[in-house]
Formats: C-alpha cells, structure tokens, sequence
C-alpha cells in the first residue's frame, strides 16, 4: 500500500493552532474544471477557507486556458491568490499549496499600482505578499528590472524599502534555459542598486521555470514583506561546507532566512538543490543521488540555524523531467518530507544538470523574549 503524504500541518503556539499550511495535488483524469472543485472541496474539508488565508497558490497545467475558469471557480477571494504554470508532476492539471495564519487583528487585499498587496495584520508586525499585475520590457532582464521598480513603490507605501521590508520572493520564468540569465543579470543589477553586497546580505528566492497567463511574460514575482521588525529579527541562513554562497556563481540570492520572533521562528528555505561548497553540480544525472544530497543540504542549513528538517511544514518539489517522479517520490518517503505536505511539480531547476530542487517553509517555536511574538 503506497504511503500518503499529510496535506496539513499546524503550528501551535501557547494560544492554539496559530498557523497553517496546505499543499494538496488533483487526483489526474478529469476535466480541469472538475479537478479543481474536487481539489477545492477537500480543501475546504481540511481547514481550508478565507478568514485565516493569506497564500493561495495554485500550480497548473496551462494558465493562458486555465486562469479564467480558475477565478471564477474560485471566486473573489480576501488573500494573496497566484497562479503558476508549472503542471504537476503526478499528471494532474491542478494543485494548490496555502498558509494560514490564525489570530490576525486585520486582513487587507487590493490593488496598488498595478498589482497585488495583501497584508496581515498582527498586534506587533504586518506581513504583507505582493505581486506585479503588467509588464511591458520585452526581454526578462527589463522585466526583472520592472518588477524590483514596481516593488520600490509598494515597500514605500509600506514604510521602508525592499531590502528592509523585502525577506522572500518566488521568481517564475518562462523557458529558464533561455531567459535565466536576463532574470539573473536584472536582479544583480538591482540589488547592485539597494548596495547589497554578499557581506550585506541579499533576499532569499527561488527562481524557477514558470508562467503565466499572459504568453509574453517572461518573470512575475511573488514577494513577501514583513514591517515591524527589529534589528537581529532577521538571520540568513549558511552552511558553506556543504553549499557555497551563491555569489560563487554570480548570483544574488540568500539560500534561507529565518525571522525570530517573541514566540517562534520562520525559516524560508530558498530553492536548494543538490550543490557543494565549492559551487559544483553533486551527482550529474543521477536523480537519486542529487536528491539525497538536495535533503542533506536543506537539514545542513535548518540545523545550523537553530531547526531541523522536521519543522518543515510544506515543501514543494521541483522536476526537470517528470519521468523521475516516482523515483523522487520514493526517496522522499524515506525522509523527514514523508511526514510534511509537499507538491511536486514539473518546473526545470535553473542549470540543466540540477534535475530536483526542494524549498519550503519551518515554523519552531525557537523564539527569543527579547522580541515581540507574532
């Protein structure tokens, strides 16, 4: 009898369950209309709803046809709602991941200049998603560019800047062997504006192939903001014998980063694949292998900030070639992702040899007093 994957977890603080996470895949052979009411019926059955939503994400399989139908299936909806083109992996046409956050003071979503903004109010902090509705440069560099400028105007009206407001963004691009590098080149040269330095700190990200409705997009951009913190709030995540910083390779991005609160801590682990310290490609064409060594490298990087793998509570899989899905999917079951809700997803890693790549989200309650909680 095959194993099942939880498609919920919880984290409970001293008052209850305050937070939680949802990553659920269609069962495959239906209509995409009717995956998706079924998709969303268990959903609801598990917890799933809008008063404590604040992610709705939605993977599928072809979102020019799909988005449309999606909207209406699901409705006008008071949370961050994204719709990603990356069909899972299982042969489904739909999945969805969604984190809840319970005891909000106060929740808003609305439109900002030509985009998304949905922050959740607490007694101490305000976290807030963000996401760019237009674009208009041609290429993905210009659309990298577009984004980070469209993003300055929301940290403003929040307060601050990106990289004061700005701790994890989700970046998904079409035809990644061809576009990676403008996305690569456009984020360097924003953060080369902001004056962030690898001694600085950049913005933990996962950047992998995805899509949108609109043919011509090449990038959009999923942010994450939190106003309200203080100094030493914020700790990025490293463990450099295992996987080299990523500016060895002349990229700028953090590889996690944990917020510590009063009460708990975050960890966002950004898209982590199977690397070494000095950069390199770990098991070339060997998925098995390159999986292992993707888990050893997330637990490498959980434990030295204070975690382990086992507070994860959603993950998402990434694939190059879909064929190794059962493959993955047996590894993955014996590890510590066995007990936590994942999705896997056919979205190719930035670098052809990487085949698996994995982020997520930890939630622990290693908080320190000397913070607020959340």
């Amino acid at each position: 009898m095959t194993a099942k994957v939880p498609e919920r977890l919880e984290w409970s603080g001293k008052n209850g369950a305050e937070e939680r996470f949802f990553c659920m895949t269609a069962e495959p052979g239906a209509s995409f209309e009717e995956e998706l009411r079924s998709l969303m019926a268990r959903y609801r059955n598990l917890g799933g709803g809008e008063e404590e939503e604040f992610l709705l994400r939605f993977h599928v399989s072809d979102p020019v046809r799909q988005s449309a139908p999606l909207r209406r299936i699901t409705g006008e909806r008071n949370s961050y709602v994204s719709i990603v083109g990356q069909p899972p992996a299982n042969g489904a046409r739909v999945a969805l991941e969604a984190w809840h956050i319970g005891g909000m003071l106060g929740k808003r979503r609305r439109a900002e200049q030509g985009g998304t903004v949905v922050e959740a109010l607490r007694a101490h902090y305000r976290l807030f998603l963000a996401g760019k509705g237009e674009f208009s440069a041609p290429d993905s560099c210009g659309q990298m560019r577009e984004e980070f400028r469209w993003l300055d105007r929301i940290a403003a009206l929040q307060g601050g800047a990106v990289p004061d407001l700005v701790h994890r963004t989700w970046i998904y691009c079409r035809d990644i062997d061809n576009n990676y590098r403008g996305l690569v080149e456009g984020r360097n040269g924003c953060f080369d504006r902001y004056g962030l330095t690898p001694e600085s700190h950049f913005i933990a990200s996962t950047g992998i192939e995805g899509c949108t409705e609109l043919p011509g997009r090449l990038l959009h951009m999923d942010s994450l903001g939190i106003a309200g913190l203080e100094p030493g709030q914020v700790r990025y995540m490293e463990a450099p014998d295992y996987l080299s910083p990523t500016h060895v390779y002349r990229v700028a991005f953090e590889r996690g980063v944990r917020i510590v609160y009063g009460d708990r801590s975050h960890y966002f682990l950004s898209g982590t694949a199977s690397i070494d310290a000095e950069g390199n490609i770990v098991h070339p064409g060997d998925v098995v292998g390159q999986t292992a060594r993707t888990l050893e490298n997330m637990s490498a990087l959980m434990e030295r900030s204070g975690g382990c793998l086992s507070d994860l509570k959603q993950a998402v899989v990434y694939l190059r070639d879909w064929a190794d899905r059962e493959t993955v999917r047996n590894r993955l079951m014996d590890s510590p992702l066995a007990a936590v809700p994942h999705v896997m997803l056919k979205a190719p890693v930035c670098r052809p040899g990487w085949l698996v790549e994995i982020d997520g989200i930890a939630v622990n309650g290693a908080g320190e007093p000397a913070f607020a909680p959340l």
